[in-house]
């Protein structure tokens, strides 16, 4: 069984030199963490405020950011946790 690296609500940022000018700089907040297929890597929902949607991400894309409660609670879209993620 996997173990999956970050917790939910935890404040992350995509890593590396990853070819994306279209993704968001800034914080992004796990919203929830996704089924593991195989032998890939473990699999999240990230969210930004800087966009209205949930994005899919590896765990190998990801760092964790060091952030103070007060910076985490600022970054965070309005409480965006709140309701459950669904998906259409």
């Amino acid at each position: 069984m996997t173990v999956h690296k970050f917790a939910i609500g935890q404040m992350v940022e995509f890593g590396g030199a990853s070819p994306s000018t279209l993704r968001p700089k800034g914080p992004f907040e796990v919203v929830s963490a996704l089924p593991v297929d195989g032998g890939d890597s473990p699999t999240y929902r990230v969210k930004s405020s800087a966009e209205p949607f949930a994005r899919a991400a590896k765990e190998t894309e990801l760092i964790a950011l060091d952030l103070s409660p007060s910076e985490q609670t600022s970054s965070a879209s309005g409480r965006w946790l709140s309701r459950p993620f669904r998906s259409r």
